[in-house]
């Protein structure tokens, strides 16, 4: 006899720290292993999470978004949420579950993602952020930080600002070619917190892998004065990951929010 099931959403935030990503991977703790695990305990019942954005190892979310499918008789999302969150016991938080449509999904339905960078500069290090923001003790020029963002807003390729990935063999062969990373960029920006905080925050659709970390990486060397402003454009336009600079530390990295 089948179950009638109801497409349960939940916005989940997390230290990554700890996790080797959110995709599951057998032998190590990942986020969506754990959520997974701590979820199936409480409903008593199998469940398939998919996720907005499958973070990296050591990178967090504030606004991470699941789904799956849960049996609809008896479903409590309260005591859901109060349950998972007593299990998780503080790295991960459920902030929100809700009922949705049957053909939500998390990742498909989304319409666009936003990341946040955060940056301590100043001297000393700020031990409260140590796990979640990169330190760096030499000044970035805030001026030619927000000037080097321009170039980035729109449609481009961002094979400069894309993890190098090898092709399979059977793919070579056959003289596939991979997917060229095509991204709309919305929005990218500087915001000053105070006490030498920055935050790096970028909008988009989608976005491939490591492309946020290698984009503020880059802008890093320009804010330290090691490359110009100007030189964002050429490194868009050479779709060479060898052409941009330094890969930023995952620990600074946050999904802050998925828009539906």
């Amino acid at each position: 006899m089948d179950v009638p099931l109801e497409r349960v959403r939940l916005t989940v935030a997390y230290d990554g720290t700890d996790f080797r990503g959110f995709a599951p991977n057998a032998g190590v703790a990942t986020v969506g292993s754990t959520l997974t695990a701590h979820i199936e305990q409480v409903l008593d019942h199998p469940v398939t999470l998919t996720c907005a954005g499958r973070t990296d190892a050591g990178v967090h979310a504030w606004g991470q978004v699941v789904s799956f499918d849960a049996p609809a008789d008896g479903l409590d999302l309260e005591q859901l949420t109060r349950s998972v969150n007593q299990l998780c016991g503080g790295p991960i938080a459920v902030r929100d579950a809700a009922i949705v449509d049957a053909d939500f999904d998390a990742r498909f339905s989304a319409t666009g993602r936003v990341y946040r960078y955060t940056i301590v500069n100043r001297p000393e290090p700020d031990p409260f952020r140590a796990r979640t923001a990169w330190h760096i003790d030499q000044p970035l020029d805030r001026r030619v930080l927000r000037l080097a963002c321009d170039p980035l807003i729109g449609l481009h390729d961002f094979s400069s600002f894309c993890r190098l990935k090898q092709m399979k063999p059977a793919q070579t062969a056959a003289g596939e070619k991979p997917p060229i990373p095509m991204r709309r960029v919305v929005d990218a920006r500087w915001d000053d917190l105070g006490d030498d905080v920055l935050v790096f925050e970028i909008s988009a659709k989608a976005f491939c892998q490591q492309m946020v970390r290698s984009i503020v990486g880059t802008l890093v060397e320009v804010g330290l004065g090691r490359r110009t402003a100007g030189e964002m454009s050429g490194i868009l336009r050479a779709r060479d990951r060898r052409e941009a600079g330094q890969l930023a530390p995952p620990r600074g990295l946050c999904l802050w929010e998925v828009r539906y």
